[in-house]
């Protein structure tokens, strides 16, 4: 799942269809948030739940979202454990 631009749309959707292939829950734990009508940083701890394994990786992860004319254009995703999360995510070989 690292490493790819999901755009759109359909992006969204293959975003969500394989994040939930993945994971069997994500939830959150703490969330902040600051920015002005362009520019959003949020602040979450949370706790996945692998599918594959059960086991669960509880970590912070820092979004920068931009904002026009009301929507979200685009939001990056900032792991601040990317190795935590990734070794408790399906191997390889599981897919």
């Amino acid at each position: 799942m690292t490493g790819r631009a999901w755009r759109g749309h359909d992006g969204m959707e293959r975003f969500l269809a394989r994040f939930s292939e993945v994971w069997d829950s994500m939830e959150f734990l703490e969330q902040e948030h600051w920015g002005d009508e362009d520019t959003v940083v949020v602040r979450n701890r949370v706790r996945f739940r692998a599918r594959a394994t059960g086991r669960e990786v509880d970590t912070l992860i820092m979004q920068l979202i931009t904002v026009r004319n009301g929507r979200m254009l685009e939001r990056r995703p900032f792991y601040w454990d990317p190795g935590a999360v990734a070794a408790r995510g399906p191997r390889e070989a599981d897919h």
